[in-house]
């Protein structure tokens, strides 16, 4: 049976969407309401980054703390300077080679920001998303837009409309359906106020992608802040990403899954989420199992999906498969690791 939400649902085309169904959930931006909505990295739940009382509702419809920063996306770079006071050229080589895309960058930021976008910091994470649909619906709001993942806070970033509703359907105002997202994971998040500059999150624009302009560039000590230490970047928490189900790392997909699955009371209650395809033994065992793959775009894309379709599945441990250690790895190993509750 299908659920009834608050939320207002309005499918747009991904590629060509229709500006006349954007017009509602545009005004209602600019008038202070909640709007998720598609990037290429996940669904976003946006609110005017100019106006304290409507970044609050985020807080509020997310249960994430104030000392969590939020990412302001712009459509144009001409809007640029309604968010950051200085735009260095390193910045402007950066967006050259990136944006749209999902890079966002660390800068300082204009008094009209609203103070609980930055956790009452002097600097401002800002992106420009690579999705039709994200930069016509800022466009037609007509002001910069902060969005985190329409998620409740610490849990599995949607990439669907479906996950969103699922999670916050009755705490927000509309829902932009366009299909999953074309990335999966969260952006890069780069510090340019940091001397030299330093990732503090990863994503899937990789530190050799940025180094080919930044030469510089360095991962930050990786750092686990209290709820209550204020940050200049989203993703610090030590628990992020988590399905409702205990989700448990393993170096392989032999010995070391079947020695995991042995000691689980009742293993047809464990989910696997695998690099390749399983042997008899793991099929006879587990409850279920997703085989992502070896190619990081592709699991970077379908990891949440996946995480999300065994949750609706009641499993009360998901044990996933170690990923590559290589650089394009980097920002899934970040999101799995977080995600161990």
């Amino acid at each position: 049976m299908k659920k009834d939400y608050r939320a207002t649902q309005i499918q747009v085309d991904a590629a060509l969407p229709d500006l006349a169904k954007l017009a509602k959930p545009a005004r209602a931006l600019a008038a202070g309401q909640l709007v998720a909505f598609p990037t290429d990295t996940v669904y976003g739940l946006g609110a005017n980054a100019l106006e304290d009382s409507a970044v609050a509702k985020i807080f509020a419809a997310k249960g994430r703390p104030a000392s969590n920063p939020l990412i302001v996306h712009i459509a144009d770079l001409e809007d640029i300077y309604k968010v950051v006071t200085d735009f260095p050229p390193l910045a402007q080589a950066l967006a050259e080679a990136f944006w749209p895309g999902p890079l966002t960058l660390i800068l300082k930021r204009q008094d009209c920001v609203a103070g609980l976008v930055s956790a009452g910091l002097d600097t401002v994470a800002v992106r420009m998303p690579a999705h039709p649909v994200a930069r016509a619906l800022i466009r037609q709001a007509g002001v910069p837009i902060a969005a985190p993942s329409a998620n409740r806070y610490t849990a599995v970033s949607p990439t669907t409309a479906a996950h969103v509703l699922e999670g916050l359907g009755d705490a927000i105002d509309f829902v932009i359906d366009a299909g999953p997202t074309s990335v999966g994971l969260e952006s890069t998040v780069l510090s340019l106020v940091d001397e030299p500059p330093q990732i503090l999150r990863p994503g899937m624009v990789t530190l050799a992608q940025i180094s080919a302009i930044a030469p510089e560039v360095c991962y930050a000590k990786p750092s686990f802040l209290g709820a209550a230490e204020n940050r200049s970047s989203p993703g610090l928490a030590r628990k992020h990403y988590s399905p409702n189900a205990a989700l448990i790392l393993v170096d392989d997909a032999g010995d070391a899954l079947q020695d995991a699955l042995k000691k689980m009371p009742e293993p047809t209650q464990c989910a696997c989420i695998l690099l390749d395809p399983p042997d008899d033994a793991t099929r006879a065992r587990a409850g279920a199992i997703e085989v992502l793959g070896r190619d990081p775009d592709i699991y970077a894309r379908t990891i949440y999906a996946a995480l999300h379709a065994l949750d609706a599945q009641h499993f009360t441990t998901i044990m996933v498969q170690r990923p590559p250690t290589d650089d394009r790895w980097r920002a899934i190993h970040d999101r799995l690791e977080r995600a161990q509750n």
